[in-house]
């Protein structure tokens, strides 16, 4: 009965109250639990019952006593939900038996990261005790009503949010043999339970789906790190805080499409005359007035106005040279000035103003006002039509090539080189590319020949552009107010002429940055590196210096890149998983090239102690040959 009413089977019994329990009412409490279960409702407690209540499981209850019997979902909505999608989370707990804070902190980002994969909550780990998420480690009876039992049945459990801005909590029993990734044989993994429970954290109760993450009785998950949310838990995600949205909503470039030119020659000149078949916009680049002879890259026009010649409808002062905006000077057809048509007696009014008009042949009124003027030769005007791309250099082969810059923007793999870019999104890469950087970050310098490290920042989603000795910041598609400002404004040393990589590491959430043999750690609060910093590039073992590009993938697996190939990082252990590199095409943007074959065949920068190459062995064992030879000839001449 201690069971049953724990998980809400039965209501809690009142002192004296549990000798008047009728057996009647135990059996249909047994029933309502073996038929969550699965199991055959026979109301006995048969051997498939025995084993179910010897399972460990999650500490919250099935039931909530006050639900009606009414016809519900599969999946159980506990009630309140976040008020935002934006949540923050934190390890509370630092005395930890079995793992390290690290380790800890690393799974139950894994953990987090299965609900946002498929909804469009994100996470962010602070170290707050006002976070979101707060994660504990208790034993026993730890003051909430929910107290632990020692290694056994109950793992632990998690509270339901609460529908305002308000902290919840998560907590985990100390006593279990907790592993970070392994069988269930070694202890309980930590993972498996984490996300369950997160799960309840985000305002989901559990179901009765066997096979859903949110069935009360853990299991092992397959897949490990790469565990796919069932449909049962999506729905139930995504009904309380929508699902992710996985088309290209951000960063739409703008079909590029080459202009239509006409040309028109006359006995003396040719001009040239080219109109955008799509609508333009532009940045106001200043306040001069309109010039249409430069209707396309120096002032902004209104695209919804057809374009007409301008003519001044104001009468000029009769003393001064008038201007025509088509016409630098006197051309050999135009041998005088303008001309006051016919009626040189006629005085200007306000309401009746005299209009101008270009007049060829006409003697000047006062000859002496106008020096005569040296006709200008012609000069036939060149024809081509634009340039396709208008940088110097042409876009770079996308299956052999190597990476200036790598980053995860919203959620899709932004890859930089040169002046370009691609995309990589859930389906692989995006048809339209390389493009050019500047066409979707507008701010960048005209002259751009190159990216040396770009990352999102996790605080405010801004992106970070370094580029030389400066950076940028971008909200969305345009550069902020004030950018760009030297790398020495984020705490570094003038000495530092470039960086080559930056990146938000998962192992921590920090933000790192990699120049030459050196690297630092950036507060995002401050917005400097910390004090303690540089240090050695040592510390990623089998990375060696002067990369290309970083990032963190979504695998939870760090990746750097140097020439055409890569390394995948394996951040618990602080060293790259392969010794050989890996080329880089084949994986990021899909060229054809046999996966088995895909080793670059250069070792590492370094020489890795732990794992010999095969001829290093071999020598080790010739050498160890020839020493015992001279031993035994050296005893038997004794």
């Amino acid at each position: 009965q201690s069971y049953l009413m724990q998980f809400g089977y039965m209501e809690r019994a009142r002192d004296g109250a549990f000798a008047l329990r009728t057996e009647e009412s135990v059996r249909e409490s047994l029933k309502e639990l073996q038929a969550f279960a699965g199991l055959n409702a026979t109301g006995k407690l048969d051997e498939a019952t025995k084993r179910l209540l010897k399972t460990p499981r999650c500490g919250l209850p099935d039931k909530d006593i006050r639900q009606t019997s009414g016809r519900r979902k599969r999946f159980t909505i506990h009630g309140p939900k976040w008020p935002y999608t934006n949540l923050t989370w934190s390890l509370r707990s630092k005395q930890l038996t079995d793992l390290n804070q690290y380790e800890v902190r690393y799974v139950i980002s894994k953990a987090l990261a299965v609900w946002s994969k498929h909804s469009q909550l994100t996470f962010t780990e602070v170290d707050s005790d006002k976070a979101d998420i707060l994660i504990f480690f208790y034993r026993r009876d730890h003051g909430d009503n929910f107290p632990f039992d020692g290694r056994g049945t109950v793992l632990a459990h998690a509270f339901f949010p609460t529908g305002v801005r308000s902290s919840t909590e998560v907590h985990f029993d100390s006593d279990e043999n907790w592993t970070a990734m392994g069988n269930s044989e070694e202890g309980t993994n930590l993972f498996n339970v984490a996300a369950h429970e997160v799960g309840h954290a985000l305002g989901l109760s559990h179901s009765n789906v066997e096979s859903a993450l949110m069935y009360p009785w853990y299991k092992e998950m397959k897949n490990g790190f790469e565990y796919e949310l069932p449909d049962d838990d999506k729905q139930a995600i995504q009904y309380l805080y929508g699902a992710r949205d996985t088309r290209q909503s951000w960063g739409v470039i703008p079909e590029y499409r080459p202009a239509h030119t006409t040309t028109t020659t006359t006995t003396t000149t040719t001009t040239t005359t080219t109109r955008p078949t799509h609508r333009v916009h532009h940045t106001v680049q200043s306040k001069r007035p309109y010039d249409p002879r430069y209707p396309h890259g120096r002032n902004p026009y209104n695209p919804y106005q057809p374009e007409k010649p301008y003519y001044p409808n104001k009468p000029m002062h009769p003393d001064k040279k008038p201007h025509y905006p088509k016409q630098g000077g006197y051309g050999p057809e135009r041998k005088t000035p303008y001309h006051r048509h016919n009626s040189p007696d006629r005085t200007p009014s306000r309401n009746h103003p005299d209009r101008i008009y270009p007049t060829v042949g006409y003697p000047p009124i006062n000859p002496d006002k106008y020096p005569k003027q040296t006709p200008k030769k012609d000069y036939p005007t060149r024809t081509s039509p634009p340039k396709e791309y208008p940088t110097k250099k042409p876009p770079p082969d996308t299956c052999d090539t190597s990476y200036d810059a790598v980053a995860v923007i919203r959620r899709e793999v932004f890859i930089f080189k040169d002046a370009y870019f691609w995309r990589v999104g859930e389906t692989g890469l995006m048809p339209g590319y390389p493009a050019e950087i500047r066409r979707l970050w507008h701010g960048l310098p005209h002259n751009l020949t190159h990216v040396d490290a770009v990352y999102e920042r996790p605080k405010d989603g801004h992106i970070v552009f370094f580029i030389g000795d400066h950076y940028y910041v971008f909200i969305g598609n345009n550069v902020a107010r004030g950018y760009p400002k030297p790398l020495t404004e984020l705490g570094l040393s003038r000495k530092v002429k470039k960086i080559d990589g930056a990146m938000v590491w998962g192992h921590n959430g920090h933000t790192y940055f990699y120049s030459g043999n050196k690297y630092w750690k950036f507060d995002e609060e401050l917005q400097k590196v910390e004090l303690d910093y540089p240090r050695d590039m040592s510390m990623w073992k089998g990375v060696g210096t002067d990369i290309d590009a970083v990032f963190q993938w979504k695998d939870g697996k760090t990746y750097f890149f140097k020439g055409n190939g890569f390394w995948k990082f394996n951040d618990l252990h602080m060293r790259v998983e392969h010794v050989e590199q890996k080329l880089s095409a084949p994986f990021w943007m899909g060229c054809s090239k046999n996966y088995e074959e895909n080793d670059l065949g250069e070792k590492l920068p370094y020489r890795d102690m732990s794992i010999p190459p095969a001829s290093d062995a071999n020598r080790s064992l010739g050498q160890l040959a020839v020493v015992l030879l001279l031993l035994l000839s050296l005893r038997f001449t004794l």
